[in-house]
């Protein structure tokens, strides 16, 4: 049995099921601004500066020097309403970029129905392995740690759709437990022209047919939570003569109590004839107003023989209503094999962000 095959059944299998990290909760609607029809219209988003130092050249891979400003600034746009006759929320979540220096003018664009059925979502979003994954960078203070501003892609949770423009459905979910699938016709078919991360299936063209699916569970036993789930996906690769399946499969886990919480995660990927192998662990504390945590994630090439890894530690104060000051500390070190890409295949790497949440 062909490992699509499998996957393709399993997936059938877990269809009477259900999945997410803690319910794939629509983002909370902010102040209402203006009535449009029936459905209440909402204006939020964040504004963030950020100060990046360090090995910046051979972590980022980029000519800059060793201290370097960003900005990262979007506007989002939220429709909501609620059909009382049918119970049936609606509505859609516009994303604008509003950085001097991007090219593209939104990020996410999509619009959702959701009821006792569970819940639709239509346009340019994450997919449902994205969505639903589960690891160290579930607890990971700062920026997000391992899928943070300095991530390391390939040791959250494997390639994915990115933002392609997609079909995303969840089950209701049910003694803790919730389903989600997704459907990307085409992974290169982003309408805002982004191309996704390092290891994002959209970086890649003839890329066609893509499902993405997970398994989670959210509760409580006593006084400890728990998180825990499996993400995958499968799709077709017709480009030129690398005619083949590609495929993923990921499981973690996060365990928490009194304010302190572990977790990581395992999983393993077939990357257009390439196996990749990868780990994540972690955890971290929440102190008042001040939330910490650490990150380990490595990722190993099987073919080639090459090896990633990344500990980031990483730190949340609050400091005023709706203000933020995040921090990450990276340690890299990326072994390329016999022929390494860069000078230099490890250092370290430092950012300090302000962020404005409105």
């Amino acid at each position: 049995m062909t490992m699509k095959k499998m996957l393709l059944g399993t997936s059938a299998l877990l269809g009477a099921g259900m999945l997410a990290t803690a319910s794939p909760a629509l983002a909370q609607p902010g102040p209402q601004v203006t009535p449009v029809g029936k459905l209440n219209v909402s204006v939020g988003g964040f504004a963030r500066f950020l100060w990046i130092l360090g090995d910046t050249k051979e972590r980022l891979n980029a000519q800059l020097s060793s201290s370097d400003f960003r900005n990262d600034m979007e506007v989002h746009v939220i429709a909501r309403s609620k059909d009382e006759s049918t119970g049936i929320e609606y509505g859609a979540t516009i994303e604008f970029e509003a950085d001097t220096s991007r090219n593209d003018n939104t990020d996410e664009t999509w619009i959702f129905l959701r009821g006792a059925f569970g819940e639709l979502r239509f346009g340019d979003e994450d997919g449902a392995s994205d969505l639903m994954k589960i690891g160290a960078f579930t607890l990971a203070a700062g920026t997000g740690g391992l899928d943070g501003t300095i991530d390391y892609p390939r040791t959250v949770a494997g390639a994915n759709t990115a933002d392609a423009t997609k079909i995303v459905y969840f089950t209701p979910r049910l003694a803790g437990f919730q389903l989600g699938v997704s459907y990307t016709p085409a992974a290169d078919s982003v309408a805002n022209g982004g191309r996704g991360d390092t290891l994002a299936l959209t970086n890649v063209d003839g890329l066609k047919d893509t499902i993405e699916a997970g398994l989670n569970y959210v509760g409580t036993f006593g006084d400890v939570g728990v998180r825990a789930g499996v993400i995958g996906h499968i799709g077709d690769n017709t480009d030129g003569d690398n005619d083949e399946d590609f495929w993923k499969l990921y499981g973690g886990a996060v365990l928490s109590f009194a304010g302190f919480s572990v977790g990581g995660g395992y999983g393993k990927q077939d990357f257009f004839g390439r196996e990749h192998t990868w780990f994540n662990i972690g955890a971290g504390a929440e102190l008042g107003p001040a939330k910490l945590s650490v990150n380990f994630g490595k990722v190993l090439d099987d073919d080639l023989d090459q090896e990633e890894r990344a500990l980031i530690f990483s730190a949340t104060v609050g400091i005023l209503p709706g203000v933020a000051l995040d921090a990450d500390l990276q340690f890299f070190d990326m072994d390329r094999g016999p022929t390494p890409v860069t000078d230099e295949d490890d250092g370290v790497l430092g950012l300090v962000r302000l962020n404005v949440a409105f």
